[in-house]
């Protein structure tokens, strides 16, 4: 896909990957770019409209585990921009201590964001198609002990971009679902997840656990997101672990007994 000039909404702008996402964005002369997340970053916002300054850079408040938020917000993304073609729903916490904000946060709540964010972009709805990135992890390719609940609830958001990529919805809308796995990226995020884990309880030293993985930078990770975007087709699962951009491919198990 080709990015100048496209419209492009990102859904957790604010965190540690999402910043530099939304500048590689920048970077490509994007038209209009809209950051949702649930507080604003003023600061950052504002350097952003300084910098690139041949874009217009927007910011609307956003509750990722209420539908009516989600949906008010793309409303509103809508009635501002008229389209928007690509979106990107990077919001997420590794928090293990709370359940039922991790699911919602990193799985429900981008189900939501995904569905509604379709239905407006919709070719069969009077849009202009498009495509959505779900961000996953590693930890969404395979079952992980580290992270025994962030990682199924990384792997709902794999399967469900599979899901929505298939031509029983894309031949309909025009909307084209990619799914991004980055591995261990140096943000606050990682930083603070060894305390937050529910697999700390059983791994006395699981700092030095940490200590031993690798990690690449959000710029690094940003610039490889960016580099797939421009070339991926509908459907397909990228791995963006240590620097190195990897695509992944699934057995198929079930065949569609849809009839078309």
């Amino acid at each position: 896909m080709q990015l100048q000039g496209k419209n492009v909404i990102y859904v957790g702008g604010f965190g540690g990957i999402g910043q530099k996402c939304v500048e590689a964005f920048l970077e490509k002369s994007v038209k209009h770019l809209l950051i949702f997340d649930l507080t604003s970053n003023d600061e950052f916002l504002k350097y952003l409209q300084e910098t690139y300054k041949d874009s217009s850079v927007g910011y609307i408040p956003v509750d990722i585990t209420k539908s009516e938020s989600i949906s008010r917000a793309f409303q509103e993304a809508k009635d501002n921009l008229g389209s928007f073609d690509v979106v990107v729903n990077g919001a997420g916490i590794i928090d293990e201590s709370n359940i039922e904000l991790l699911l919602q946060i990193n799985a429900t709540g981008l189900m939501q964001s995904s569905l509604i964010a379709m239905e407006h972009m919709s070719k069969a709805n009077g849009g202009q198609g498009g495509c959505i990135v779900n961000i996953s992890s590693t930890a969404g390719l395979d079952a992980t002990e580290l992270f025994c609940i962030y990682s199924p609830a990384k792997c709902a958001v794999t399967a469900f971009t599979r899901a929505m990529a298939h031509r029983t919805y894309f031949e309909k809308t025009g909307v084209s679902f990619i799914t991004i796995c980055p591995g261990a990226t140096d943000t606050s995020l990682l930083r603070s997840a060894a305390s937050k884990i529910y697999s700390a309880r059983y791994i006395p030293n699981i700092a030095d656990v940490f200590a031993t993985i690798k990690v690449q930078t959000p710029t690094t990770c940003a610039k490889n997101l960016i580099q797939v975007l421009e070339t991926a087709s509908n459907g397909t699962i990228w791995a963006l672990d240590d620097g190195v951009i990897r695509k992944v491919d699934f057995p198929q198990v079930w065949e569609s007994i849809a009839q078309y």
